[in-house]
Protein backbone atom coordinates (compact mmCIF):
# COMPACT_ATOMS: atom_id res chain seq x y z
CA UNK A 1 0.00 0.00 0.00
CA UNK A 2 3.13 2.49 -0.20
CA UNK A 3 2.50 3.77 -3.51
CA UNK A 4 -0.89 5.37 -2.10
CA UNK A 5 -0.30 9.32 -1.07
CA UNK A 6 -2.01 11.89 -0.49
CA UNK A 7 -1.25 14.30 -3.51
CA UNK A 8 1.65 16.24 -3.19
CA UNK A 9 3.91 13.53 -1.15
CA UNK A 10 6.94 12.79 -1.61
CA UNK A 11 7.94 10.31 0.51
CA UNK A 12 9.30 7.33 -1.76
CA UNK A 13 7.33 4.23 -1.47
CA UNK A 14 10.12 1.90 -1.56
CA UNK A 15 11.28 3.29 2.22
CA UNK A 16 8.06 4.25 3.78
CA UNK A 17 4.65 3.55 4.73
CA UNK A 18 1.80 5.19 3.42
CA UNK A 19 0.23 7.57 5.37
CA UNK A 20 -3.07 5.57 5.15
CA UNK A 21 -1.89 2.47 6.07
CA UNK A 22 0.46 2.57 8.75
CA UNK A 23 1.78 -0.38 10.69
CA UNK A 24 1.76 0.31 15.07
CA UNK A 25 1.68 -1.11 18.53
CA UNK A 26 -1.24 -0.29 20.61
CA UNK A 27 -1.16 -1.53 24.41
CA UNK A 28 1.54 -3.96 23.45
CA UNK A 29 -0.46 -5.30 20.14
CA UNK A 30 0.99 -5.12 16.65
CA UNK A 31 -1.84 -3.42 14.30
CA UNK A 32 -2.40 -1.59 11.05
CA UNK A 33 -4.52 1.28 11.48
CA UNK A 34 -6.42 1.93 8.38
CA UNK A 35 -7.56 5.41 7.01
CA UNK A 36 -10.42 5.38 5.40
CA UNK A 37 -9.81 8.31 3.31
CA UNK A 38 -8.16 5.62 1.44
CA UNK A 39 -10.85 4.85 -0.20
CA UNK A 40 -11.42 8.20 -1.49
CA UNK A 41 -7.68 8.28 -3.63
CA UNK A 42 -8.80 4.22 -4.80
CA UNK A 43 -11.86 2.88 -3.64
CA UNK A 44 -9.98 -0.74 -4.37
CA UNK A 45 -7.30 -0.18 -2.44
CA UNK A 46 -9.74 0.30 0.96
CA UNK A 47 -11.42 -2.93 -0.52
CA UNK A 48 -8.46 -5.29 -0.66
CA UNK A 49 -6.91 -3.88 2.30
CA UNK A 50 -10.42 -4.81 4.28
CA UNK A 51 -10.75 -8.02 2.41
CA UNK A 52 -7.78 -9.11 3.48
CA UNK A 53 -8.34 -9.10 6.98
CA UNK A 54 -11.64 -10.58 6.58
CA UNK A 55 -10.15 -13.45 4.08
CA UNK A 56 -7.45 -14.55 6.92
CA UNK A 57 -9.48 -14.03 9.86
CA UNK A 58 -7.92 -10.82 11.39
CA UNK A 59 -10.12 -8.92 13.96
CA UNK A 60 -11.18 -5.61 12.36
CA UNK A 61 -12.04 -2.66 14.78
CA UNK A 62 -13.34 0.54 13.42
CA UNK A 63 -12.24 3.86 15.74
CA UNK A 64 -12.55 7.48 15.18
CA UNK A 65 -10.01 10.42 16.31
CA UNK A 66 -11.26 13.64 17.03
CA UNK A 67 -9.27 16.85 17.98
CA UNK A 68 -10.19 17.47 21.55
CA UNK A 69 -11.49 21.35 22.17
CA UNK A 70 -9.26 23.31 24.93
CA UNK A 71 -10.45 23.90 27.99
CA UNK A 72 -11.01 27.72 28.62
Amino acid sequence: MAIFRPPGDSGDPRFTYSPYVTPVVIAAVKCVVIDTRLGDLDPRALDFVCNFAKDNDLPIEEACEFEPKPQT
